[in-house]
């Protein structure tokens, strides 16, 4: 039995890929600019799905998707930034002043206070604007690959004896 419930782990996998979605499109850009479309063809592939990328795709994916994918990275940064500090709030303000801070006067009352808050806007920027970019990336890749066969499926096919 997991200690993360299903729905939670559904929401950090949506959040770990649309954070991840503009540094693995850098590097598919990076490899169809190095020469090696293919390769990141198999590598948008393998990083959004769905079949029949080519190096023309990749690229087209990385420009139309940027303001999607910066938009994930930088609410999963700050997602992270926040969470860091927030759970982590008596050892960041340890040393100064916290009696007056909220929850105060005591460290435990402080934290629980900035926990709870911050659990609470975590899960309110997991649970709805993350899903929303991610289906919009899910929908742009699917209109570049729509129809198209994978470079792999168009493979001769030997003609039969007669």
């Amino acid at each position: 039995m997991s200690v993360i419930p299903r729905q939670s782990r559904s929401l950090v996998r949506v959040a770990v890929r649309a954070g991840l979605a503009l540094p693995a499109g850098v590097v598919g850009a990076w490899l169809v600019l190095t020469g090696r479309p293919g390769r990141a063809a198999r590598w948008q592939a393998r990083v959004s799905g769905g079949r029949g990328w080519t190096g023309g795709r990749v690229l087209a994916r990385v420009v139309l998707g940027l303001p999607l994918d910066a938009l994930a990275l930088l609410l999963v940064g700050y997602a992270l930034f926040g969470s860091v500090r927030n759970f982590g709030y008596p050892l960041w303000y340890l040393d100064t002043d916290y009696h007056r801070a909220w929850g105060g006067p005591t460290m435990a009352g402080v934290w629980a206070v900035h926990a709870t808050g911050w659990g609470l806007c975590l899960y309110l920027l997991l649970r709805w604007p993350l899903p929303w970019i991610a289906r919009g990336r899910r929908a742009l890749s699917a209109r570049l690959t729509a129809g198209r066969p994978s470079p792999s499926a168009a493979r001769p096919v030997a003609a039969p004896a007669v």
